[in-house]
């Protein structure tokens, strides 16, 4: 074989190695600071090449693009939503129409946990997930604990026969007060409490305090011993009824509430929350109002609230039913292109924090253009701006009115996957390319199984951050790589190395 037809060989061995997966998936984004963004979306399958493989990122982005866009990106199974009597649903193409609807009546939560500790109670609301279809019920859980802090303690030796322990502190200790003697032990778990005894204080002494053992815990008192105590918590209520859920709209109208038509009746003693116990409450709301019909398309208040005598506990959650809603005429417009002040609202509501927005409504908004947003968007643009979901422009305008275009879609979308934790990477350390047909990379797991991945033909790949072709990747490297699906192919690879 000649000098000049072994070289010819080489060069078809790059092109075969290299060829099937392309440095880029998107043809128009070379230099475009959104590009990183659109790959990672598409690798997700929120955004898809155009026909001739471009992004298109200065075109206007419409209603249905957004639509379509927050459907995928929340992960909304629109397969069986009920379609919206939108009175323009005849220019909603038939295979985008499941998409709109679920953009359109699907809900999120501002945050899964709301949590207030007052003193040594921690009361927390929780909800099963921030995403929900619009039949889907919304699980709530009001979980009350006594958990501290607690006092320093140390065991003392008996004095004529009573016991006694040294507190730090003994602010509201006085004889009758029950709690808890236990110690604590860290495991790779975290932190393991440990029951030394049940108490009930017998007398307050300047020097000790005197306690008599009501029951026994698993570890055993003795001199010496150092823990903790931490006393039994008294509330005081007027009914059995403990707590109450409780569902409310935009203006504070009463959409539902779980004590309605439950009975309950009086108490005419206090109620213990034992140390390192906790009272737990549950219930459901099916996004429907009392009178059992769905509730539209709007924010909410998900209420949970201690039904104590005085200074009952409340925390909330706030609920967006539908992120792209019709107008008051009825109709959806899916052509109608969407402004930037448009834009933020809508992604402000997909990432849940529609109630922030409003409490920011008059936050100082450091744009110089601050007074051409509209109020009812304002609180919407601080956050996205404070979010790093949109950007200002370099003379410091946001120009709301502006139509937005599909690369400030994709930036903002990315920031949404970024901060909702549904960019579900792959790890793995590279062992080795296969050039294919299909190409494959063969890499090793936190486990040490090895695996071989097919790579996407068309697909995005990066090593220590410049744009690569699937050959320079070495063994070794550590890959971050995204696929569409658990059996899908991967189409976008981040690896670093030396």
């Amino acid at each position: 074989m000649t000098m000049r037809m072994r070289a010819a060989a080489v060069l078809v061995l790059v092109a075969f190695l290299a060829g099937p997966a392309s440095a880029q998936i998107f043809t128009d984004m070379t230099n475009s600071p959104y590009r990183r963004a659109a790959e990672r979306l598409a690798a997700k399958g929120i955004v898809v090449r155009l026909p001739d493989g471009r992004l298109a990122p200065d075109e206007p982005v419409t209603r249905l693009d957004v639509a379509l866009y927050l459907a995928r990106t929340l992960g909304i199974a629109a397969g069986n939503v009920r379609l919206p009597d939108f009175k323009d649903m005849d220019q909603i193409p038939p295979a985008d129409r499941s998409a709109v609807a679920a953009a359109s009546i699907l809900g999120t939560v501002s945050t899964t946990k709301a949590e207030v500790r007052k003193g040594q109670i921690l009361y927390t609301l929780t909800t099963n997930k921030s995403v929900y279809g619009p039949d889907e019920q919304i699980e709530l859980n009001f979980t009350i604990t006594n958990d501290g802090p607690a006092r320093p303690a140390e065991i003392l030796s008996p004095d004529r026969g009573k016991s006694r322990i040294k507190l730090t502190g003994t602010e509201g200790i006085k004889a009758g007060t029950t709690g808890e003697i236990y110690v604590e032990t860290r495991t790779p778990q975290g932190v393991k409490r440990e029951t030394v005894a049940r108490i009930t204080i017998l007398e307050v002494r300047p020097d000790a305090v005197v306690f008599q053992v009501e029951e026994e815990g698993t570890v055993q008192m003795k001199s010496g011993l150092k823990g903790f105590f931490l006393p039994d918590v008294i509330f005081d209520y007027p009914t059995t009824q403990f707590h109450d859920f409780i569902v409310r709209d935009a203006e504070g109208n009463e959409m539902a509430r779980w004590s309605l038509n439950r009975p309950f009746i009086g108490l005419d003693r206090p109620v213990p929350l034992a140390a390192n116990q906790s009272l737990k409450f549950a219930t459901a709301w099916k996004q429907l109002d009392q009178n059992d019909q769905p509730v539209r398309p709007g924010r909410y208040e998900l209420v949970a609230t201690q039904m104590t005598k005085e200074n009952p506990t409340i925390l909330t959650i706030a609920f967006q039913r539908g992120m792209i809603g019709a107008y008051p005429d009825g109709t959806f417009r899916p052509k109608q292109q969407v402004t930037r002040a448009d834009l933020a609202v809508f992604m402000v509501r997909a990432i849940g924090l529609e109630t922030e927005s409003l409490r920011r409504a008059r936050d100082p908004l450091q744009a110089a253009d601050a007074r051409d947003i509209p109020a009812d968007a304002r609180g919407s643009v601080v956050v996205a701006l404070d979010r790093k979901m949109m950007l200002s422009f370099p003379d410091n305008t946001f120009r709301p009115s502006r139509i937005a275009d599909r690369g400030e879609a994709v930036f903002a979308l990315n920031v949404l996957m970024e901060t909702l934790g549904r960019y579900d990477f792959v790890t793995a350390t590279l062992r080795e390319v296969r050039g294919g047909p299909p190409p494959v990379v063969v890499v090793e797991d936190a486990q040490k199984q090895i695996r071989s991945l097919r790579v996407g033909v068309v697909s995005a790949i990066y090593r220590n951050d410049a744009s690569v072709l699937l050959l320079q990747l070495r063994a070794g490297d550590q890959l971050k790589m995204l696929k569409p699906t658990d059996a899908g192919e991967i189409t976008y690879i981040e690896a670093t190395g030396r």
